[in-house]
């Protein structure tokens, strides 16, 4: 049996991932007796900035940009994704998440909202990458079947 996990379960922000998160270890309790494994990829918004940022982090710090990776996964037929609801980042919501992992020791640039150089650019570029409904687009491409099922009545 391979060790990749055969479904993968996204961790998300806020209310969300207190509902999904306590509901996870159930998940993998039923699955595993069908010896089915469920792994996990951080999309919360603090993970895809902590992931677009490992040059300026501490080892233990950083983490995989879990997005990309799951954008690779999708194209693949064998793929299964539990995707759960998340933000649509703002400019608001990204400045807030930064100023919060600065606060517990994240070497994170501020968010330029106008920026000037070369660096600011760079680093606004890396933010858009995390901005708005940026989980959605990544995961609905590939292998996704979004049809509505046939009435029973036909």
């Amino acid at each position: 049996m391979s060790e990749q996990p055969d479904i993968i379960y996204t961790k998300v922000d806020e209310a969300p991932e207190l509902a999904s998160g306590s509901f996870l270890p159930i998940i993998q309790s039923f699955a595993g007796v069908a010896g089915i494994k469920i792994g996990t990829k951080d999309i919360s918004l603090a993970g895809r900035i902590i992931s677009q940022f490992p040059e300026r982090l501490k080892p233990e710090q950083q983490q995989p940009d879990d997005l990309a990776l799951l954008g690779e996964m999708v194209m693949q037929p064998e793929a299964n994704i539990i995707k759960l609801p998340n933000i649509s980042a703002s400019n608001p919501q990204i400045q807030a998440a930064v100023a919060e992992l600065q606060s517990q020791g994240y070497n994170l640039p501020d968010y330029p909202e106008d920026p000037k150089t070369d660096e600011e650019k760079e680093i606004k570029t890396k933010f858009d990458k995390v901005k708005g409904s940026a989980v959605n687009p990544v995961l609905r491409q590939g292998n996704s079947d979004r049809r509505a099922a046939v009435s029973v009545k036909n």
